[in-house]
């Protein structure tokens, strides 16, 4: 989940490293390796870099931030901070290596054995689906890929003409900050946008202030409704979503009443866009975690102790992919958990027997 911005308060958590080259420990010579550059990932390589380590930095996207500078948009958080930030870490000698994605550009495996130790932090990057009818249609889109493009284009790494083509009624499934993100996203273009949510609006996961904000801006809400089917035109676009009215019932396991159908309550929504924004999940760097001995839950979260440490010994995780979707200060206070193991770590040699996988 993405939080609302205090201003002042992001200013300074930009500032990834808290040394510079004048006060940066002299090396030791351990080479370190981070597998993505969100806020988890950045938060390491300040700290270590600091401690005189040297920093390699792997990143799928074409520039470092991940989420901050992919996925907030710019109205929400804007980016000479974190630039800035990002900036002073390669002063540092912090290397970044762009548009290499581990498991495909190079494999985890050739890390393991290259590095001294080896930080995942890789985040939630895999969308949740939803296997109604329609989905296949033109003008049904996933949140991120939305996000992630417009901001793609806006920093001039891809064409608009890639940008998803965004008509004048849009209706977003989902009731979490990325949803509200995408809604008052897509308000500024011009378009009248509803959200659609399974619950009531006391239970939407989204931050109060972003709903709110989200009301005054004028995007609508429809609560107690979830779609069924998408229905398309002629042309094979989709033009309207139908949905059915919904009623809290006993909780589940989110502790949160669980939203059941009312049969014949069904209802059309007529649209031209949909926005899928219903959850994200954790996306390791890898297939088969066994298969390099770091192991993950029915979640596909990396499994670590509280400092990070994974099933591997000299591999650590934080953020998003141990958690699970979360905030980014969260991310942030763990990457510095887990910064401290790794140069405990580096220095001792040691390694806590419970974490390693077991024969």
């Amino acid at each position: 989940m993405i939080p609302p911005v205090v201003k002042e308060e992001w200013v300074i958590r930009m500032k990834f490293a808290k040394c510079d080259p004048k006060t940066k420990k002299p090396s030791t010579g351990k080479k370190i390796a981070i597998i993505g550059a969100g806020p988890g990932g950045l938060t390491v390589a300040g700290e270590l870099i600091c401690k005189g380590h040297d920093v390699d930095v792997y990143e799928a996207l074409p520039e470092p931030g991940g989420l901050l500078v992919f996925g907030i948009p710019d109205f929400r958080m804007p980016k000479d901070e974190i630039m800035r930030g990002i900036e002073e870490l390669k002063n540092l000698g912090v290397r970044f290596f762009c548009n290499t994605k581990v498991s495909k550009d190079i494999d985890l495996g050739e890390l393991l054995e290259k590095y001294d130790a080896v930080i995942i932090a890789t985040g939630a990057w895999r969308e949740r689906e939803i296997d109604i009818p329609g989905r296949e249609l033109k003008g049904v889109y996933t949140v991120l890929e939305l996000l992630s493009k417009l901001a793609l284009s806006n920093r001039g790494f891809i064409d608009k003409k890639d940008v998803p083509e965004i008509g004048k009624r849009v209706v977003i499934i989902g009731g979490g900050n990325s949803a509200l993100d995408a809604a008052r996203t897509i308000k500024r273009m011009g378009a009248n946008v509803t959200i659609i949510y399974r619950r009531t609006k006391e239970y939407m996961p989204a931050f109060k202030s972003e709903v709110n904000a989200a009301e005054k801006e004028g995007i609508n809400f429809i609560f107690l409704a979830s779609p069924i089917r998408f229905i398309s035109d002629e042309e094979g676009r989709v033009k309207a979503v139908e949905c059915i009215k919904m009623k809290l019932g006993p909780p589940d396991s989110s502790g949160r009443p669980r939203p059941e159908p009312i049969p014949g309550s069904e209802f059309q929504v007529p649209c031209d866009t949909v926005i899928l924004a219903i959850g994200e999940l954790p996306t390791p760097p890898f297939h088969d975690g066994e298969k390099y001995g770091i192991k993950t839950d029915q979640k596909g979260r990396i499994i670590t102790d509280e400092k990070g440490r994974t099933t591997r010994r000299g591999v650590f995780a934080v953020g998003d992919v141990v958690t699970g979707p979360k905030d980014i200060a969260s991310a942030i206070k763990m990457g510095k958990i887990v910064a401290e193991a790794v140069d405990e770590y580096l220095r001792t040699g040691e390694w806590p027997k419970t974490t390693e996988k077991s024969s």
